[in-house]
């Protein structure tokens, strides 16, 4: 399906950018896992060619420095003559409450998040321009962008801004072939989620019971859509947020998904 593009997938060392980046590769497409944890970007990579027939390198990479974002893409022009496919996955989340948030904490979840996203891209995006090629950007968002909870006004905000920047982008690049779209995933089984119900911020009975489809995505799930909106499937998709999310979005919050 992808069989020739290059995608590079930011946040990739673990969870939904592994899972985005192993689904990629499977699909064909030679993927470079890109992280702020270089060595654990080797890690994934590595496992990933060992699953898949998919080329896998990894790059270490910290999205909130502009010059490294820009160097990045540039040295993927050398060595894969270019980019088609940038999934934006890296993000920070501080789960506290809004009075105790430090404006560390909100600067770093937007410098990751939101600030990330946009050099990544625009790097993306004026490489693929220069070549005359068509590219595709897919931002991993959250229904935290419009169904937010206690502990995550950063987090929410952040992703919020991230779907604007979406559509913005989508409308900006269209002419020159370049789609932009986003997958706002529900909670995902991921190992920072299950971390945060073992610690107690988070309660997985009153989760799930809020779900239409009674549990939690699995990351392959999330990576799933991502591979959709990339491919020729999704080429008159642009500028759109695809919730993945068994139902939540849809269910009004009024009630548990089954009466008593």
């Amino acid at each position: 399906m992808l069989t020739g593009k290059v995608a590079v997938v930011t946040g990739a060392a673990q969870g939904i950018g592994a899972a985005c980046a192993e689904a990629l590769a499977r699909a064909g497409a030679t993927v470079v896992v890109a992280d702020v944890n270089g060595l654990a970007a080797q890690e994934t990579a590595a496992a990933i060619a060992h699953a898949s027939s998919g080329a896998v390198s990894a790059a270490a990479l910290d999205v909130a420095d502009e010059a490294q974002c820009e160097e990045l893409f540039e040295r993927m022009i050398r060595t894969h003559g270019g980019v088609d496919i940038l999934v934006n996955c890296a993000a920070v989340v501080s789960i506290k409450p809004a009075l105790d948030l430090t404006l560390q904490d909100w600067e770093r979840t937007f410098c990751v998040g939101l600030f990330g996203a946009f050099l990544c891209a625009r790097a993306f995006a004026r490489q693929a321009i220069a070549r005359g090629e068509e590219g595709v950007v897919v931002n991993i968002s959250s229904i935290t962008a419009t169904h937010s909870a206690h502990g995550r006004a950063a987090y929410a905000a952040s992703k919020a801004a991230l779907n604007s920047l979406t559509r913005s982008l989508a409308l900006e690049w269209a002419e020159h072939r370049i789609r932009v779209n986003a997958v706002a995933p529900s909670h995902t089984a991921t190992a920072r989620l299950k971390q945060a119900i073992q610690e107690g911020k988070l309660e997985h009975d009153a989760i799930v019971a809020r779900i239409p489809l009674g549990r939690f995505a699995e990351p392959a799930e999330i990576a799933d859509a991502v591979v959709f909106l990339v491919s020729d499937q999704a080429r008159f998709i642009t500028g759109q947020v695809l919730a993945v999310d068994g139902g939540y979005t849809a269910n009004g919050g009024w009630l548990p998904t089954k009466m008593k």
